[in-house]
């Protein structure tokens, strides 16, 4: 199975918050979809979900819309969590899972089965209240998935897990991809992103602003990075020549100079601007790409 997303556009008020947006997700694949806070991520998700709908273009699932069978396929993790407090572990997850067209039996073993895997097993009977904030986000995570769904797609996975959860859930859905499940991850971690992706869809006020596999954009991109660490100011270094953009946090720069750049010049004119601490060329990786590509608020 495949899903088309094709020149979708989305107002609200009048408002663009989608516009023309564009990509395939196909079987075996992790998709990233990313983006800073507001920039339409999560629009496009209930676009496809069909909870939304477009002001044109069209989602097409194998050629096909979305229709009450093919809901029951999708496993959906919301950025908006939310658990009944009061009802045991177990019978949340039943209850979804019933939701989910199982059988009270299926729901059950489904259930057991995920708990145990996950290490919250000990709390089969406990009421989800009593979990830690933590270990409720990992269950709402299992709400998803007790079906066996053909199609994930979460928002913001990673928010609130510690780093043991965090890698529970990564090894979950390399799992799912291993079995030609299509996963689509919306996120603004872009570390967690880059270790699971095998191709990504950049947008930034409803617009693509990058959309590839990691090499192609890197390819595209066409810059190489220095990055370099100083105890000085370093956004006089915007001043030489060859820099394209520049982008300061604290005691950190990163320099985009194109590919054919006087490298060796550059350097020793960095050095002797600055007490460096640290400095390397790099291709970028994503996060660097994320920053330069949107502007980020720390550029000068």
């Amino acid at each position: 199975m495949n899903i088309s997303v094709k020149n979708i556009y989305k107002t609200f008020n009048d408002v663009p918050v989608i516009q023309k947006l564009s990509f395939e997700l196909k079987e075996g694949m992790v998709l990233g979809l990313l983006g800073p806070n507001g920039a339409g991520k999560t629009t496009t998700l209930r676009m496809i979900l069909d909870i939304l709908r477009p002001d044109e273009g069209e989602i097409l699932f194998d050629q096909g819309r979305i229709n009450k069978n093919l809901r029951r396929l999708i496993g959906y993790l919301p950025e908006e969590r939310g658990l009944y407090q009061n009802y045991k572990v177990i019978d949340v997850l039943i209850y979804l899972g019933r939701l989910k067209n199982l059988s009270k039996r299926k729901s059950y073993v489904e259930a057991v089965r995920l708990l145990d895997r996950f290490q919250l097993i000990d709390s089969l009977e406990s009421p989800v209240s009593h979990l830690s904030k933590g270990n409720q986000q990992l269950l709402q995570f299992l709400t998803t998935i007790i079906h066996r769904p053909q199609i994930l797609i979460v928002d913001e996975p990673f928010v609130g897990l510690d780093p043991i959860n965090q890698e529970m859930v990564r090894a979950e859905i390399r799992a799912m991809k291993a079995n030609g499940k299509l996963i689509l991850l919306s996120t603004h971690q872009l570390t967690e992103a880059e270790a699971l992706c095998d191709y990504f869809v950049l947008i930034d006020h409803g617009q693509t602003v990058l959309k590839g596999t990691l090499k192609e954009i890197q390819k595209n991109f066409k810059q190489n990075m220095i990055f370099v660490e100083s105890t000085d100011d370093l956004t006089h270094l915007r001043e030489i020549q060859h820099i394209q953009k520049i982008s300061v946090k604290n005691s950190r720069a990163i320099l985009s100079i194109n590919e054919k750049a006087p490298i060796r010049e550059i350097l020793q004119e960095i050095i002797n601007s600055v007490n460096v601490t640290k400095i390397e060329i790099n291709k970028p990786n994503l996060n660097d790409i994320f920053l330069q590509a949107v502007k980020g608020k720390h550029q000068v």
